[in-house]
C-alpha cells in the first residue's frame, strides 16, 4: 500500500471509532435518562403511597371555668385545683389541641407521634405521644417510646374531651397521678375466652411527676391492666408498682427546718397504684364506675394512703345527653404519721385530699366532631374531726403556721362552673 492509501485507509478507520463512541455515547446518555425518569416515576408514586401511609387525626378544646366565692372559715379565699378563681373566667387551664401523625413503615410496624399544646402554656406544643409499633403476631402487639399511663378506665383519651361527656375527668380520680404518658415499652395481647373479648397489657418504664413544687422520680414502674368487654358491658382492672425517689429541701422555708425535711426525703422507695372499673352503655343508657387507691412507703409516714371513686350515669336523648357524676377522695393513715418530726404533718397535709362532690353535666352534639357542654359540680364534706382537710382547694394557711384545718372550705357554696366546645377531625 503506497503513502497515499494508508493515510485514507487512516482517516477512514479513525471515522469509523469516531462513529462507534459517538453511538456508545449515546446509548450511555439515552440510558442515563431512562434511569433518571424511572426515578421520578418511582418518586411520584412514593408521594402517592405517603398519603395512604399517613394518617393526621386531631382535636380541639375551648373551655371555660369558674369557681364560686369558696372561702375558709377563718375568711381566706380559696383557690380551686391550682387555678380556678371565684372572680375570673378562667380560658387557660382546660383549653387545649392536639393533632397525630400515623405512619404506616410496613405491614407489621407504625410509628405514632401526637403533639399536644395547652392555652395556658401560650400553645407550645410538645411530644405527647411518640412510639413505634410492632405486630409480633395476630393479636400481639408490641410499643417502645413515650406512651400513655394505663392507670385509668379512661386513659387512651384523657385529653380527647369529645370523647366523654364531662368537661373535666372526676379530678377526685384523675387528679391522683397529675400525668398521663412515661417513657417505656408494652406489650398487648387481645384475646377472646368465649363470648367475652380481652385486651392484656403489661408495661416497663419511668417518669417525672411534679406535684406540690415537688418532682417525684419514678424509675422502674411495671405493671400489668386487662380490660374485658362482653355485649353492654365493660371492666377494666390495673395494678403498678415503682420505686419513687424525691428530695424535699426545696421546700424548706427556713435553715431551721432543713434537717426536718431531709429526714424525709425518699430514695427508691416503693409506691402501688391498684384501678379497678365498670362501665354499661346499652346506646341510650350508660353507666360507669372506677375505684383507685394510692400507696406510698414514705419515711415518717409523711404521705397519706389516697383513695378515690365516682359513679356516673346518664341517658342520650337524641342530640342531648344529660349525666350525673358523685366522687369522692379520701386519705388515711393520719394516725400512723411521725410526730416527732416537726414538718411531717405539714407534708402530710399538702397531699391529704379530701371531699365528696356532685357533678351535673349536660352535652348537645352540634355535628358530628363538634360537642357543646355545660357542667356544674358541687363539692362538700371536707374531711371530718379527725383531719378537717381543704379538698382540692388551695391554701396556705397551714403552711404559714395556722391550726390543722385552717384551709377548709366551709359548706354550702363551693360551686364549679364549666363550658366547653369539643371537636375532632
Amino acid at each position: 500500500m503506497d503513502a497515499l492509501g494508508k493515510v485514507t485507509a487512516g482517516i477512514v478507520l479513525s471515522a469509523m471509532s469516531a462513529t462507534a463512541l459517538a453511538e456508545i455515547t449515546l446509548e450511555e446518555r439515552l440510558s442515563e435518562a431512562e434511569k433518571r425518569l424511572a426515578t421520578l416515576e418511582q418518586q411520584s408514586a412514593g408521594d402517592e403511597s405517603l398519603e395512604e401511609r399517613v394518617k393526621i387525626n386531631g382535636f380541639l378544646t375551648f373551655a371555660m371555668e369558674r369557681a364560686s366565692g369558696s372561702r375558709s372559715a377563718s375568711g381566706e379565699r380559696l383557690v380551686f385545683s391550682e387555678n380556678v378563681k371565684s372572680d375570673e373566667w378562667n380560658m387557660n387551664s382546660l383549653t387545649r389541641a392536639g393533632i397525630q401523625f400515623t405512619g404506616e413503615i410496613n405491614d407489621k410496624t407504625e410509628a405514632v407521634v401526637q403533639l399536644l399544646g395547652r392555652a395556658d402554656e401560650d400553645f407550645d406544643a410538645g411530644v405527647q405521644w411518640a412510639y413505634v409499633s410492632y405486630e409480633l403476631s395476630p393479636g400481639l402487639k408490641t410499643r417502645a417510646g413515650r406512651l400513655v399511663l394505663p392507670f385509668y378506665l379512661h386513659s387512651q383519651y384523657t385529653q380527647v374531651g369529645y370523647a366523654y361527656n364531662w368537661v373535666a375527668l372526676p379530678e377526685e380520680m384523675y387528679s391522683v397521678i397529675p400525668l398521663d404518658t412515661h417513657e417505656g415499652v408494652d406489650l398487648t395481647w387481645d384475646f377472646a375466652t368465649g363470648p367475652v373479648s380481652n385486651s392484656l397489657n403489661v408495661f416497663w418504664g419511668g417518669m417525672d411527676v411534679p406535684s406540690n413544687g415537688l418532682l417525684f422520680e419514678v424509675r422502674d414502674q411495671y405493671g400489668a391492666n386487662i380490660r374485658s368487654n362482653v355485649g353492654n358491658w365493660t371492666t377494666w382492672y390495673s395494678f403498678t408498682n415503682s420505686r419513687v425517689s424525691v428530695d424535699l429541701s426545696p421546700l424548706s422555708p427556713d435553715p431551721a427546718f432543713t434537717p426536718g425535711f431531709a429526714a424525709l426525703n425518699m430514695d427508691e422507695h416503693y409506691a402501688y397504684f391498684t384501678g379497678v372499673g365498670l362501665q354499661y352503655d346499652n346506646g341510650s343508657l350508660f353507666a360507669m364506675g372506677e375505684m383507685g387507691r394510692l400507696d406510698l412507703s414514705t419515711p415518717n409516714h409523711w404521705f397519706p394512703r389516697v383513695e378515690s371513686a365516682y359513679v356516673s350515669v346518664g341517658y342520650r336523648i337524641g342530640k342531648f345527653t344529660p349525666q350525673v357524676t358523685w366522687a369522692t377522695i379520701d386519705h388515711s393513715d393520719f394516725d400512723e404519721v411521725d410526730t416527732s418530726n416537726p414538718v411531717a404533718i405539714p407534708m402530710f397535709d399538702s397531699f391529704a385530699y379530701s371531699q365528696k362532690s356532685w357533678t351535673f353535666t349536660t352535652r348537645y352534639d352540634l355535628s358530628p366532631g363538634v360537642a357543646l357542654k355545660a357542667e356544674l359540680t358541687s363539692n362538700y364534706d371536707f374531711g371530718d374531726s379527725e383531719y378537717p382537710s381543704r379538698g382540692l382547694y388551695d391554701s396556705d394557711c397551714f403552711q404559714q403556721g395556722g391550726a390543722l384545718g385552717c384551709g377548709q372550705p366551709e359548706d354550702g357554696d363551693n360551686f364549679i362552673y364549666r363550658f366547653s366546645v369539643e371537636s375532632v377531625f
